[in-house]
């Protein structure tokens, strides 16, 4: 924040000054000796108070005396970071990002790599955010999209270690596979900057017809995201894994997309379907532009 004395400079102004140097030039608090219109927000001060304004309307009023100076200064400086998206942000951003990137880390290091070293997330992560494209979403909307396909099995991570040491607990998860949807939202839960991914992390197992879990939601009651992560995670599972619900084996990338289609309605949202099935078949055809 930077402090601009706009009046005769007195203690109080001095000791905001002094404040400011320590702080990011990334907002602006105009001090004067009176309200001045089209600057905002406004540190009026006078002779027996101190006022803050804010778009030309009073937000609080101090008594100016030299005892109160600090608890003037954290109350202001409190609003104008909460106003100034840039510097109320910042910690946040940078928490959030140290927190999700460990867990995105943790998630790639439980997942087997494929022949070009990603992991399931990551390929799916890349499907969503090639939708994301034909979509057209907004940067914003991207990273989000992105953030919550790499944390979408992030429930896994528990529950497989619980498998390696526990064979009761492998046989009740093969007979209950919901778990990690589940799990992966109490864990998401449990940390604040994260609970904008927990929607998109405990639907994305859930189908269109209401026939999925673990909350049996259908149609548009499923998060927008769990709908576009539910299809691209079940194209990667068909085309690069060997289960029994697939057959034999890994199936290629014109067989899973036929798969796909025919899931249109039942698992899947079919405008979402047609959005992928356009995005897959231009890559297929060799006209897909790496961004």
């Amino acid at each position: 924040m930077v402090c601009r004395i706009l009046k005769e400079k007195d203690a109080l102004s001095e000791c905001f000054e002094r404040l400011c140097l320590a702080e990011e030039p990334t907002s602006t608090l105009f001090i004067t000796d009176s309200l001045k219109e089209g600057l905002s927000p406004q540190l009026v001060v006078k002779k027996e108070s101190v006022e803050l304004y804010d778009a030309g309307k009073l937000v609080a009023r101090f008594v100016n005396e030299p005892g109160s100076y600090d608890s003037i200064w954290v109350f202001v400086k409190s609003y104008v970071d909460r106003e100034d998206s840039k510097v109320s942000l910042t910690s946040y951003r940078l928490a959030r990002r140290m927190i999700s990137g460990i867990l995105q880390a943790m998630v790639v290091l439980m997942e087997t790599e494929d022949k070009e070293g990603f992991s399931h997330s990551q390929r799916v992560a890349r499907l969503c955010l090639e939708m994301a494209e034909e979509l057209g979403l907004d940067e914003k909307q991207k990273t989000l999209l992105k953030e919550c396909a790499m944390l979408h099995d992030v429930g896994k991570i528990g529950i497989e270690q619980l498998m390696m040491y526990t064979p009761t607990r492998i046989r009740i998860f093969e007979n209950m596979p919901q778990d990690h949807t589940v799990m992966g939202a109490v864990y998401l839960t449990s940390i604040e900057y994260l609970w904008d991914v927990v929607p998109a992390v405990r639907s994305h197992h859930e189908r269109w017809d209401g026939k999925g879990y673990p909350d049996g939601l259908k149609g548009e009651e499923i998060p927008f995201f769990a709908r576009i992560i539910a299809i691209c995670d079940y194209f990667d599972e068909l085309t690069h894994f060997v289960t029994s619900e697939w057959g034999t084996g890994p199936k290629t990338e014109v067989e899973a997309l036929e798969m796909v289609k025919n899931q249109s309605g039942r698992m899947f949202d079919p405008e979402l379907v047609k959005v992928f099935v356009k995005v897959m078949e231009k890559k297929l055809s060799g006209g897909r532009v790496e961004k």
